[in-house]
């Protein structure tokens, strides 16, 4: 492999107008804002030193390219950017700031009628854009203009705008970091050149040209040999040193599709939409797709590894040099189904259901998977749902039932551990990845119901929920809100003697979570105290939910003023109490009691 490494200044390698871009199986632009905050005190001690006449160097690592030379241009070639790719692109949004400073004070220096200093802008603002953003070029008579830098397919188009303040609306997290990096940059040059003097700011300026010209270097390596980029990738970031799995995986599956142009390009064009999110989404996303098809969890120090075997096992085709077409097309479908699986990750994170809805699923059998994800945070469940949006509509609504009413006996109340749960879901995830076909729902509600009876039995259960109480400071109130919605919904089939399997009589009735509260019976800051009822103020027999303006108003008010606004309520539970005469210590014990029978009767798979 032959190498020309160089160490230089960065703004030598932008001197004679070279062409850099991102490679398709690179990363998007990555750097969070701490790694900005680094760059910009690395500029700041610069700038000082120069200012005190004292330059030092500051040395950003290496830079690592491969070059092609442009056919029909003479002295002309292209750089791959193999390593430093958030380096470089950091370097060309400082030199963006700089133009757009200096065409503020190109303003200022015509509104002060400064023809001198106009001219000196004009001329710096031209040698920077072609520098470090885009020049002219003549390729057999005809001249085009050219960038300097082009980013990542998904990146660029964003940048591009950036740069040339448009101002682009982000799309994706690389867009924001781009965009935070930008904002970080301009401020701090702002914060540089704080002078009221337009020669001031036009010095100041300069300095920090001459710190990219001279003080900050790098080791620049360059190679002519495209057959080694890949190769030279994996070795610079072994294992994903500063990669994500999902760069790491993304790299490693257009390598092997290297040759089959067509899949390749497809390939890398899921894996733009695969790794759109955060870094931290993204390691979630993939390790419940993994989780859903293989019915295991991938350890977190493996994780490469095993998602590489358990995803692109082919890989190990394209090392013996056996990879073929037919190998190809798998790898494409492979990725493509990744893909699939990340859009609805995503879905599953906000709560959305993943089936057309039709009948007999409702609004509110839709809303009890959002309920599970979104206010219970059940995501331990999510690899199951992917599984289970295999199955069709009735069935996926099924499952989401079961698990919604085990999680809230089995963890919330009984406070179980959550292995025991997980474990029935990956089993039941392999299951239905193996046949969906033919899965039969009880399976999973027969693992379900022997989990409760050996782990969260009636006895248990019925004397958890007897310690269930309001929380006023110190803890969410969010599985107490849900118990009382969930004991509401199933209040009319109690009541007309729960015959057969528990049901939602009324699924017209749907009650938003977040605009339903929790209302005391007897008030929490009474005017009028009642000492035998005082201790059970937060207690599950004086609890019931109302709609929020209803509790505004029922507010402090002495159960005699509240019970005619109760029977005035949509909820069933909160009627019934507005029938009672009077409310009693006895009252408030006989209501939790109802509760619980009505929540052993439900709560169970």
């Amino acid at each position: 492999m032959k190498l020309e490494p160089a160490y230089t200044s960065v703004g030598k390698i932008f001197e004679y107008r070279p062409m850099f871009f991102i490679p398709k199986y690179q990363r998007a632009y990555a750097w969070e804002a701490e790694s900005v905050e680094d760059f910009i005190k690395d500029l700041n001690n610069c700038f000082e030193r120069r200012k005190s006449h004292t330059p030092v160097n500051h040395f950003f690592g290496g830079v690592l390219c491969v070059r092609y030379a442009v056919a029909g241009a003479v002295n002309q070639n292209e750089y791959e950017i193999i390593d430093g790719q958030q380096r470089i692109s950091t370097f060309t949004l400082l030199m963006s700031c700089l133009i757009k400073i200096y065409k503020e004070l190109l303003e200022e220096a015509k509104n002060l009628g400064d023809a001198d200093n106009e001219f000196i802008l004009e001329g710096r603002i031209k040698a920077l854009s072609e520098r470090f953003i885009e020049f002219k070029q003549e390729v057999q008579r005809k001249v085009n203009s050219i960038e300097v830098m082009k980013l990542s397919r998904v990146d660029h188009p964003f940048y591009k705008e950036l740069i040339r303040e448009k101002n682009p609306s982000p799309e994706r997290d690389s867009h924001k970091k781009i965009n935070r990096a930008y904002e970080m940059l301009l401020k701090a040059v702002r914060d540089i050149i704080s002078s009221s003097k337009l020669e001031e700011k036009m010095d100041d300026i300069e300095i920090i040209q001459n710190i990219i010209d001279n003080d900050f270097t790098i080791l620049y390596m360059v190679t002519d040999s495209k057959e080694d980029a890949f190769r030279l990738f994996q070795v610079i970031n072994d294992r994903g040193t500063n990669l994500t799995v999902g760069d790491l995986l993304k790299a490693k599956n257009l390598e092997i599709l290297e040759g089959f142009g067509d899949y390749q390009d497809s390939c890398e064009r899921f894996w733009d939409d695969i790794l759109a999110d955060s870094p931290s989404n993204t390691a979630n996303y993939l390790n419940w797709i993994y989780e859903s098809y293989k019915g295991k969890r991938a350890k977190q120090d493996e994780l490469f590894d095993v998602l590489l075997d358990g995803f692109l096992p082919e890989h190990k085709k394209h090392k013996m040099g056996e990879f073929t077409h037919s190998e190809s097309k798998q790898v494409y479908q492979t990725v493509k189904n990744i893909r699939e699986d990340i859009f609805k990750c995503r879905q599953l994170k906000e709560g959305q259901w993943l089936h057309e809805v039709k009948q007999p699923i409702t609004n509110w059998d839709i809303t009890r998977l959002s309920i599970l994800l979104k206010e219970l945070d059940h995501t331990l469940s999510i690899p199951l749902f992917l599984a289970a949006s295999q199955l069709d509509h009735k069935k996926f609504s099924a499952i989401v039932q079961m698990v919604e009413k085990v999680f809230f006996r089995y963890k919330i109340i009984c406070n179980q551990h959550a292995t025991s749960l997980k474990k029935i879901y990956q089993e039941e995830s392999f299951a239905i990845r193996n046949n969906p076909i033919s899965y039969d729902l009880s399976s999973l509600r027969k693992k379900l119901q022997k989990l409760v009876k050996e782990k969260a039995s009636d006895v248990v259960f019925k004397n958890a929920l007897g310690t269930l109480e309001y929380k006023v400071s110190g803890g969410s109130n969010k599985p107490l809100k849900y118990f009382l919605m969930t004991i509401e919904y199933y209040c009319q089939w109690y009541q007309s003697e729960a015959k057969g399997t528990p049901s939602c009589i009324d699924k017209s009735r749907i009650y938003d979570f977040a605009g339903t509260s929790i209302e005391h019976i007897y008030p929490q800051k009474a005017d009028s105290k009642d000492e035998s009822l005082e201790p059970l103020i937060n207690t599950l027999g004086n609890l019931t939910i109302l709609d929020p303006a209803q509790n505004s108003i029922a507010s402090n008010s002495p159960f005699e003023a509240k019970k005619e606004l109760f029977q005035k309520s949509s909820v069933e539970l909160t009627r019934n109490i507005g029938l009672k005469q009077a409310w009693t210590k006895q009252e408030i014990e006989n209501h939790k009691n109802m509760l619980i029978n009505i929540a052993l009767k439900v709560f169970s798979p």
